[in-house]
């Protein structure tokens, strides 16, 4: 609860600049500025903390046998909605609800790249165009660009998923 005099201070300045004739230049508009965004950060700290239904998602992904050193899993919606993602560092992946998934029925791609591996242009320009040639890709197109994973994200969030790729 605020003192009256501590309200005081912060609805006179507030109360002069709103009843400041148009044809006066702004002065001293700092306080006003200040004040506004002390009220405001408190506001704005509780926006995006939601998950606005999103669910978190996460698990382990092996080449092999082995743990997947790093790549990227991503999650595409069967029916409608908004993909998600998240990077894989031994093995393992977890995203959080507020960047997580609805629940439902997901298409999974998981990619990674050989850093060892020699370049290779991008097949999506034409020749000599990439600023940067592309690593080769360690996992089978079947697990990515034509992808035979699925995943069902349930409403308590899914982060158990294993996904053991050969």
């Amino acid at each position: 609860m605020l003192e009256a005099h501590a309200f005081q201070a912060i609805a006179d300045p507030l109360h002069r600049a709103l009843n400041r004739p148009l044809n006066r230049p702004l002065r001293g508009c700092w306080r006003l500025a200040l004040l506004a965004t002390l009220v405001g950060l408190p506001l704005a700290g509780g926006c995006g903390g939601e998950s606005s239904g999103r669910v978190p998602v996460g698990g382990t992904v092996t080449m092999a046998g082995t743990p997947l050193a790093k790549g990227t899993v991503e999650f595409h919606p069967v029916s409608s909605g908004t993909m998600t993602g998240g990077t894989i560092r031994d093995g393992r992946f977890a995203i959080p609800a507020s960047q997580g998934a609805m629940p439902g029925e997901y298409q999974v791609r998981i990619f990674a790249t050989d850093d060892a591996g020699e370049p290779v242009e991008d097949p999506n320009l034409p020749p000599g165009m990439s600023d940067r040639p592309l690593q080769p890709e360690l996992i089978p197109p079947r697990y990515n660009t034509e992808t035979e994973l699925t995943a069902t994200i349930e409403a308590a969030g899914s982060t158990d998923l294993i996904f053991a790729l050969d």
